[in-house]
């Protein structure tokens, strides 16, 4: 919703007409600034920019305005465009099908050839984005950047089930910044639950922060192996997870390294958070997929189940030998997993895990590692285990927003 203290800059935009755009743009992790089209109180478009980015605009079949911050977007630039504007538009040219936005009659095109190595960088995050289904014009990726500017209104009593299920949320921590995103979407939630926080390291002023908002929260500091998995099944091992008969699995997905990962991987943590804790609505109605369903045995995000075949030749040898010690042999394991390893899960699948006799301690050292780890392996493992349960449970997928609402 606009501001009256906030300054706009307004473009009007004649049907089927190029425009050239040049601007300052404020970026910070995330490459986007935010376009308004024809209302500044609409829901606003995310659009890749670097500091220094230029665009090609074009509104197809009617007039439009398009609105930007100031304090965002200094635009040096607004016109019609010019023939030299085009051969701008040849550098960089095999990305401009990541970069490019298009919907609903506009198209908005940034040229990124002038900022060298930045401008590249942004590029290649936007392509692996699209390599994930999750590119520039897409509704997943621009209703994940818009989570934060929706309201999210607290229903005012518990919307109710039809059953009752014990749940647990557990929430690996590695880096505590990204805590906001976790604590925003829990708070929304009208179910009861219960909430583990795992971390590598005592943080007393954190555990505080967060037993002012969940009083009854546990907050586990277990070492730096294994990632999110290693104290995950750490938890297991020690009994925390025995009281629930179902759990969220969660994790602070981040990225430290610069470039395309880095980028993708704060998208990546927000979609899956989204589709897995989006909305009260969207929590309900998976839990009611549970109760209603008993061999339902785990649910994840639509967007990243796969068996991802160009990772399969790292992580075979490991996940094939886990899979043999559960029963499964080479032959019947075919790999069907939710990448991240975020879910909600059945607690009695968690059991079939026991003859493994895993702890924190088989997991290596914190190494950068990209695949070929027990992590890894595991991250497999999760998702074969509806198809090892005796009789056989199903995997199910979500998606945030709810296709339904609840109340229709």
């Amino acid at each position: 919703m606009a501001s009256p203290d906030v300054a706009w800059s307004k473009f009007s935009l004649q049907k089927d007409r190029f425009y050239y755009l040049r601007a300052s743009c404020k970026v910070d992790s995330q490459p986007f600034v935010r376009i308004w089209k024809t209302d500044p109180n609409s829901h606003p478009l995310f659009i890749p920019a670097v500091p220094e980015t230029e665009y090609i605009v074009k509104s197809s079949g009617r007039d439009a305005d398009l609105y930007v911050l100031r304090q965002e977007v200094d635009v040096k630039s607004f016109r019609k465009i010019h023939l030299k504007d085009f051969f701008k538009a040849l550098r960089f040219s095999r990305f401009h099908r990541f970069n490019r936005y298009a919907g609903d009659g506009l198209t908005i095109l940034p040229l990124f050839h002038a900022y060298g190595a930045k401008g590249l960088e942004t590029s290649r995050a936007m392509r692996t984005m699209a390599e994930w289904d999750v590119g520039v014009s897409s509704p997943a990726l621009q209703r994940t950047l818009g989570y934060e500017v929706v309201e999210h209104p607290v229903c005012s009593k518990p919307l109710q089930l039809n059953g009752s299920i014990a749940t647990g949320i557990v929430v690996h921590l590695h880096y505590c910044d990204v805590w906001p995103d976790f604590e925003r979407r829990l708070r929304n939630l009208t179910c009861p639950f219960s909430l583990i926080v795992t971390l590598n390291e005592p943080n007393p002023d954190f555990a505080a922060r967060i037993a002012g908002q969940f009083p009854d929260a546990k907050v586990l500091v277990y070492p730096n192996r294994g990632r999110d998995v290693g104290p995950f099944i750490q938890l297991l091992r020690e009994g925390h997870l025995d009281g629930f008969e179902l759990i969220c699995k969660l994790h602070g997905k981040k990225t430290v390294s610069l470039g395309p990962r880095m980028i993708f991987g704060e998208v990546w943590r927000r979609l899956l958070l989204n589709d897995l804790l989006g909305s009260d609505e969207l929590v309900t109605a998976i839990l009611q997929r549970f109760v209603s369903q008993p061999r339902l045995g785990l649910v994840g995000s639509s967007h990243f189940r796969g068996n991802y075949p160009d990772t399969w030749p790292r992580n075979a040898a490991l996940t094939l030998e886990l899979a043999k010690r559960l029963g499964c042999p080479e032959e019947r394991f075919k790999p069907d997993f939710f990448a991240g390893t975020m879910f909600w899960i059945r607690r009695e699948l968690l059991d079939l895990l026991k003859p493994l006799n895993l702890s924190q301690d088989d997991f290596p050292e914190e190494a950068g590692q990209t695949d070929g780890t027990l992590q890894h392996a595991l991250e497999r493992i999760f998702g074969a285990l509806p198809g090892m349960a005796s009789p056989p449970m199903t995997t199910e997928e979500t998606a945030w927003p709810l296709a339904k609402p609840l109340s229709d």
